[in-house]
C-alpha cells in the first residue's frame, strides 16, 4: 500500500515525499532469474570483480596526479626522481591498496548489496548468497594479496625509497576504512524509512567519507612539494580535499539513492528495507526534489537544478572552494593572513554561486574564477594564475559530478576496465593454465572459443 510521510519541518527536511513501505518477510532474499545458484544475466563475474574490483570508483583515481600536477605548477616542477616515485605511489595506491580497501568494504557488505535494487549495475562482489562462501574467501586471499605486493614493491625498488610513503598511505587508507566500517554497521540497517533519520551515525559517515580523498590527494602533493616547507598550504590543501571529498560523495550518494525509487504521476515514490542498510544514501533524499519530469529515475540528473544551500554536498563545496583557493595562494609563496583571508571569502563566495545559480553554471564558474584572479593580483600574489587552479579543479569537478545521473555514474571507468581486462586477462589465463581459466570463469565443456 502507497502512503504519503511528510518529512519534518527542520533544517534537515525539505520536501513531501511519498514512501512505498514493503513488508519484511523472514528469511526473504533477492529474486535471480535463471534458477537457484546462478548469476543475474549481465552480473560481474567473480574473475573480473577480483581484477578490478570497483570499475566505477576509477575515476578517484585521477585524484592523486590532478593534485601532484597542481601542486607542481604552483609551487615548482619536481624533478625526474620525484615524479617516478610518484608515478609508483599512485600505481600502489590505485591498482593495490584501495582495491584490497574496496573488497573489504565489499565483503563486510555482501548480504545488503545482494539485496540492492541495481546490484548487478554496480560492480560490488557478485553473488548469489549461495556462493557466498566461496567468493568471500576468494576475494580476502586477493586483498591480502594485493597488500602482500606493496610490500614487494618497496624491497623491489630500495632506491626510490617507497617503504615510509607506501606504510604511511596504507596505513591511511585502512586506519579511515576500520571509522567508516564502524559508523556504517553502528548507523546503517536499522530502518527503511525515507528519508532516513539523521541519525549521529549517519551524519558522522557523510564526514569521514571525505577523508579518504585527503589521503589521494596529499599523496600527490607531497610528491610535488616539501610540505614542510608549506605548513599552512598543507592544511589549507587538507581541508580543500576533505571538503571536496564530502561533496564529492554525498551527491553521488544522493544519486545511488534514486535506486530505490519510481515515478507515479511524476512523484517520486521511495520503497526501502532495514536490511539492505542504506540510511546513509537515503537520507540524502530529504534534500532533493520531490518530483521529476523523467520516467526512470536513473535517467534524472536530480542533481542539476537549484538544491537546498543545507545540502551537505551545497555546504561542503563552499568549504572546498574557500579552502582551494587559500591552498593555490599559498603553494605559490608566503602571504598576510589577510590576503588568504580575503582570497578564502572570495573563491568561498563565487563556489556558493554555481550552486544558487543552476542553470549557466559553466559561465558562473568561469566569472568566478576571473574574480578569484583579480582578487590575487589585488592582494600581491607572485603568480596568480597557477594560485587560481585549485579552486577551478573543484569547479570543474562539480560540474560534472552535478549534471551526473544514476544510469551514468561509473560510465566512463568501464572504458578502463575494458582496457584493464584487455592486458590483465591473456596474463592471468597464461599464469593459472587455460582449463583452471575456463573452470573458474564456468566456461569449460562449451566448445571451441
Amino acid at each position: 500500500m502507497n502512503g504519503r510521510r511528510r518529512s519534518p519541518a527542520s533544517r534537515w527536511g525539505t520536501a513531501d515525499i511519498a514512501v512505498a513501505p514493503i513488508p519484511r518477510r523472514e528469511g526473504e532474499r533477492p529474486r535471480r532469474p535463471g534458477g537457484r545458484g546462478d548469476p543475474a544475466p549481465g552480473r560481474r563475474t567473480l574473475v573480473g570483480y577480483l581484477l578490478v574490483p570497483r570499475p566505477g570508483d576509477a575515476v578517484k583515481g585521477l585524484l592523486m596526479p590532478v593534485v601532484f600536477g597542481l601542486g607542481a605548477l604552483a609551487a615548482g616542477m619536481p624533478d625526474r626522481d620525484a615524479v617516478l616515485r610518484a608515478a609508483v605511489v599512485w600505481v600502489a595506491l590505485e591498482l593495490l591498496v584501495y582495491p584490497a580497501r574496496y573488497q573489504w568494504n565489499d565483503v563486510r557488505g555482501f548480504v545488503a548489496d545482494q539485496l540492492h535494487p541495481g546490484g548487478k549495475d554496480r560492480g560490488r562482489l557478485p553473488g548469489p548468497l549461495e556462493r557466498g562462501r566461496r567468493h568471500v574467501t576468494a576475494s580476502c586471499l586477493v586483498a591480502l594479496a594485493r597488500l602482500a605486493a606493496v610490500a614487494g614493491l618497496a624491497l623491489l625498488l630500495p632506491d626510490l625509497r617507497l617503504g615510509g610513503v607506501l606504510a604511511t598511505v596504507t596505513a591511511a587508507v585502512f586506519g579511515i576504512a576500520v571509522v567508516y566500517e564502524a559508523l556504517r554497521a553502528g548507523g546503517t540497517g536499522r530502518t527503511g524509512r525515507v528519508p532516513s533519520p539523521p541519525r549521529p551515525g549517519v551524519v558522522a559517515l557523510w564526514v569521514v567519507v571525505g577523508a579518504g580523498y585527503v589521503v589521494r590527494g596529499m599523496a600527490g602533493l607531497a610528491m610535488a612539494v616539501d610540505l614542510g616547507g608549506h605548513r599552512a598550504a598543507a592544511v589549507a590543501a587538507g581541508v580543500a580535499l576533505w571538503a571536496f571529498g564530502i561533496a564529492f560523495a554525498t551527491s553521488r550518494w544522493a544519486l545511488e539513492a534514486t535506486a530505490f525509487a519510481r515515478v507515479d504521476g511524476g512523484r517520486l515514490v521511495w520503497t526501502a528495507r532495514a536490511e539492505q542498510a542504506r540510511e546513509h544514501l537515503l537520507g540524502l533524499v530529504r534534500w532533493l526534489p520531490s518530483r521529476t519530469a523523467e520516467r526512470d529515475p536513473a535517467n534524472w540528473a536530480a542533481l542539476r537544478g537549484r538544491t537546498a544551500p543545507t545540502a551537505p554536498w551545497n555546504v561542503a563545496l563552499v568549504v572546498a572552494g574557500a579552502a582551494a583557493a587559500s591552498a593555490g595562494r599559498l603553494l605559490t609563496g608566503p602571504a598576510p593572513a589577510a590576503h588568504v583571508v580575503v582570497v578564502a571569502v572570495v573563491g568561498g563566495v563565487a563556489a556558493a554561486g554555481s550552486g544558487l545559480v543552476p542553470r549557466g553554471r559553466a559561465a558562473v564558474v568561469l566569472a568566478g574564477a576571473a574574480v578569484l584572479v583579480a582578487a590575487l593580483l589585488l592582494t600581491g600574489a607572485p603568480r596568480p594564475l597557477p594560485a587560481v587552479l585549485p579552486w577551478l579543479a573543484v569547479m570543474l569537478a562539480h560540474l560534472v559530478f552535478s549534471g551526473g545521473r544514476l544510469a551514468t555514474i561509473g560510465r566512463p571507468a568501464r572504458h578502463v576496465r575494458s582496457a584493464a581486462a584487455a592486458v590483465l586477462t591473456p596474463v592471468a589465463r597464461a599464469a593459472i593454465g587455460r582449463a583452471t581459466w575456463d573452470a573458474v570463469l564456468g566456461t569449460e565443456g562449451r566448445g571451441p572459443r
